[in-house]
């Protein structure tokens, strides 16, 4: 089994990993109401990503060439493009122009849940390998780019 998801795409594993939760959270949502359904995945959601990526932080630390090389990985078998609009020894900037997540989360009739399940996991993600990000706009919300704006940790 674990040989099977090591070969995984990083968007097959997101799929398959967001077709699972979308039931409970609508289960949530219909017992809790939306905000307090939200409110407790997202803290789950974010205690798990961040825990695991400081620990993989911890064994191998994240640089920007590394950053960049997993970002573009994101992309494998989905439609995925972007634009890296500044690269430097501790900033990553880049803008995504067309993102499957977002068609996949429409395709499974959840596009509202995008960003609770996909989109803002990035943030504690990237707290967690010693990043800072800051995104203003998602595709997934419509707005037609995700700026993404990395930089390291002080």
């Amino acid at each position: 089994m674990a040989d099977d998801a090591a070969k995984l795409t990083p968007f097959q594993h997101i799929a398959l990993t967001v077709q699972a939760q979308v039931p409970l959270v609508r289960a949530m949502e219909a017992e809790l109401g939306v905000e307090r359904a939200h409110a407790l995945v997202r803290r789950a959601l974010d205690d798990r990503n961040r825990a695991q990526t400081q620990a993989r932080a911890q064994e191998n630390p994240v640089d920007i060439p590394t950053l960049a090389a997993e970002f573009a990985s994101y992309g494998e078998g989905v439609t995925y493009e972007f634009e890296v609009r500044e690269q430097t020894a501790t900033t990553f900037h880049v803008d995504v122009t067309a993102c499957g997540y977002a068609q996949f989360m429409d395709d499974i009739g959840a596009r509202d849940l995008g960003p609770l399940l996909i989109c803002d996991c990035d943030f504690a993600l990237a707290e967690g390998l010693g990043l800072e990000l800051t995104r203003t706009r998602t595709c997934m919300q419509g707005d037609g780019v995700c700026d993404f704006r990395f930089k390291l940790a002080e």
